[in-house]
């Protein structure tokens, strides 16, 4: 018995070291560019990264910090970051989880296979491509939004220079793109349900809303709460593809469409200054960490599930 045990914690080993080796490679190892954000990084020609980091740079302890308060801006950045991350972390499990439940209704498995193949291919497209198609819709003269609103006697828009419009194309945007994958993570729970679940319910006299309600929803209460989790450690991390490709890096669309990580990349390219993002980097991630952690600990006081 202890040798069948030690067999399978071997095999388990062997399973999950490539994933453990990654984790090492590229989180773990790399984790030494902290010190990025405490020193006034000042590289020498012809010497190694680790002598200019430790050695040729001076420690500037939390100076680096302020550059964020330095904008004017600043606050309209990050309530845009929290703004768009809550509106991505509540319809981001809502859509996918109601795209889920419809989907595993439909008995034509041809139909179910087009549906998923058709829902799923976005995500597996670059921020360029589809800020380009996105473009094809909306360029103000060529556009084929204009065309049809020429079409029907109305006047063109100036999409690129309409901040009103854009909160509302970033949401669906980044929505159609990462509901399919999401999507597909919650059928694979649902199909792991008991149907005798559904039976029973069903012989109770349930309708379908209803089963829904008292037998899909519960039974994917953990998966939507370990999502919800991983989530919320990156509320204050935008999809810098979403908010700077898609909108083609424009100005007249700043107010609406600059976060945090887009504020940090055009500071870093014009002042070429790696200790400031280093520093904006942490402390999101601190942030992120600590939420994550009262995360983990309200909802484990809800319940043991």
């Amino acid at each position: 018995m202890k040798r069948g045990y030690k067999r399978e914690n071997r095999q388990l080993t062997l399973l999950c070291l490539p994933a453990a080796l990654w984790f090492v490679l590229f989180c773990y190892i790399p984790m030494f560019g902290i010190a990025f954000a405490f020193k006034q990084f000042t590289p020498k020609p012809g010497e190694g990264l680790l002598k200019n980091l430790f050695v040729n740079s001076k420690w500037a302890g939390l100076d680096n910090f302020s550059f964020l308060s330095r904008s004017s801006q600043i606050s309209s950045i990050i309530g845009n970051t929290l703004f768009y991350n809550v509106i991505f972390l509540v319809a981001g499990i809502a859509l996918p989880v109601m795209l889920a439940v419809f989907l595993t209704e439909l008995h034509n498995k041809k139909v179910m296979g087009c549906v998923q193949m058709v829902m799923l291919l976005p995500y597996f497209l670059s921020w360029v491509i589809v800020g380009y198609c996105l473009y094809g819709f909306l360029a103000t003269d060529e556009g084929q939004i204009n065309h049809l609103l020429t079409l029907f006697g109305h006047s063109q828009v100036m999409w690129y220079q309409s901040p009103q419009y854009w909160r509302g194309i970033l949401i669906a945007t980044g929505l159609w793109k990462s509901a399919g994958y999401s999507m597909i993570i919650y059928m694979c729970a649902i199909t792991a349900i008991d149907r005798s679940l559904y039976e029973s319910a069903t012989l109770d006299g349930a309708g379908f809303f209803q089963r829904i309600r008292y037998v899909t929803i519960p039974m994917l209460a953990p998966t939507i709460t370990t999502i919800f989790i991983l989530q919320i450690g990156s509320i204050l991390t935008s999809d810098f593809g979403l908010f700077y490709q898609v909108p083609l890096d424009s100005d007249s669309l700043i107010s609406v469409t600059e976060t945090l990580d887009v504020y940090v990349y055009k500071a870093l390219m014009q002042q070429a200054n790696f200790s400031y993002s280093a520093a904006s980097s942490f402390l999101q991630s601190s942030i992120g960490c600590i939420l994550l952690v009262i995360a983990h600990l309200i909802i484990k006081k809800t319940g043991d599930d």
